[in-house]
This record gives C-alpha cells, structure tokens and sequence, in this order.
C-alpha cells in the first residue's frame, strides 16, 4: 500500500487494491450555524466540491472516502444539510463515509454506504470520536492547526497533517473545510477524542507537516 498527502491540500491520496481520495471534517451544513448569529457566508460545500472533483480528475482517483462530520448541525439535521447533502455526495465514483459525531441520522438522508470504519490492507479508516482498535490508523476529528504568533501580536494558524509512528502508525488529517480552522496543537492543552483524552496517544510526540509539505518537528518541540 501506497500513501501519501495531495500537496497544498488537506487530503491524502491511498494506492492499494485501487486509488482512493481520503479527506475530513467537512461540516456541510456550518453556514446555517453562522446564519443564526447573523452571519452570512457563501456556501463552501461548492468550493469543496469543486475542489475534489478537480483531485479525483488530475490523480485519476476511483473512490472517495469522507472520515466523519460529513454534516455539521446537532442534535437536528437542518433543512439546508437534507437538501444538500444529496446533491453534494453526487459523484461518478463510489463513495464512502464514515460516521463522526455529527453525522446522527445521516443514513436517513444520504444513499452512500455508511461505516464506523473502513479496513485497506491493514490500516482502519475511522473518524476518531470511538476507540476502534487497530495498530495503523487513519483518522479526523481533531482538527489539528499549528499556531504561531510573531512580535507584534499577530497570531497565524496554518492546518497541519500529524503523524506517529511509534507505538503505533497513526495519522490525522485537518479539516477539508476552509473556513474551519480547528484545535492548536501546540497551544491547546486538550486535545479532542478518546485517543487522546484516554492517554492512549500523546499529541507532543506526533509529527507536524504543513499542507505544503514542510516538516515542522515534533508537535512538543514546536515553539508554544
């Protein structure tokens, strides 16, 4: 099996039995969650959208997996995520998703096969909000950011891929979605889901790689 990330882009790419295209976290549906305070912001599921339909055309890609929070309201699925998430899973390739913690119901409004977790070779693709046992493990939830800030107060958070190799090989990707963000992993103290809150794995001992491939370190030696 064959991995590794589309550069510039939170996404990886897997080779194994055919191509895949993984991506997470993409939140359809948040916009309402800006409209209720106020705030109006185009609809990024086009952007998205656009976005991997170009990947799946330059890399040849022949099935789609989403790690999770396909959707973004709880406890409710709002009128905009039944009407558009349909339309958003509609590609000429298969596609998967994989339940995250805001994907209640989401069987009721999608056709796509719906998992807890998806098995390639020996790696489990899973979201990241249960404990699915596994020694390689792919996954979302975090939404992992790196932060920065310079010497005048100026705070700068560029989405980060993490990696761990030792005691097991895990990955985490950030979040698809462009106007999400996510948890500063070199400045927040907790970090979100059971790997994590359970002492299972340690964030300082992860590494951190920019979008665009920069090796930052280990997340523990990153300048806080």
């Amino acid at each position: 099996m064959d991995l590794y990330p589309v550069i510039n882009t939170p996404a990886i790419i897997i080779e194994s039995d055919k191509r895949y295209l993984v991506v997470a976290d993409l939140h359809l549906g948040k916009e309402y969650e800006y409209y209720k305070k106020g705030i109006k912001v185009p609809d990024v599921g086009q952007k998205m959208k656009a976005d991997i339909l170009k990947i799946i055309k330059r890399k040849k890609i022949e099935e789609l997996i989403i790690l999770g929070d396909i959707k973004h309201n709880l406890p409710f699925t709002s009128y905009f995520e039944k009407l558009n998430l349909p339309k958003f899973l509609d590609f000429d390739i298969p596609v998967k998703l994989i339940k995250g913690n805001h994907d209640g119901n989401i069987e009721d409004i999608v056709n796509n096969e719906v998992m807890k977790s998806f098995k390639i070779e020996d790696h489990v693709l899973t979201h990241g909000h249960i404990l699915i046992e596994g020694s390689n493990l792919i996954m979302g939830h975090v939404h992992p950011v790196v932060e920065f800030e310079d010497s005048n107060g100026k705070i700068t958070r560029l989405k980060c891929f993490l990696r761990l190799e030792v005691p097991q090989n895990v990955i985490v990707l950030p979040s698809f979605n462009p106007v999400i963000e996510g948890v500063s992993i070199n400045k927040d103290e907790e970090i979100p889901g059971p790997y994590f809150e359970s002492g299972r794995l340690e964030i300082k001992k992860f590494d951190c790689y920019l979008l665009d491939g920069t090796y930052m370190g280990k997340v523990g030696n990153i300048y806080r």
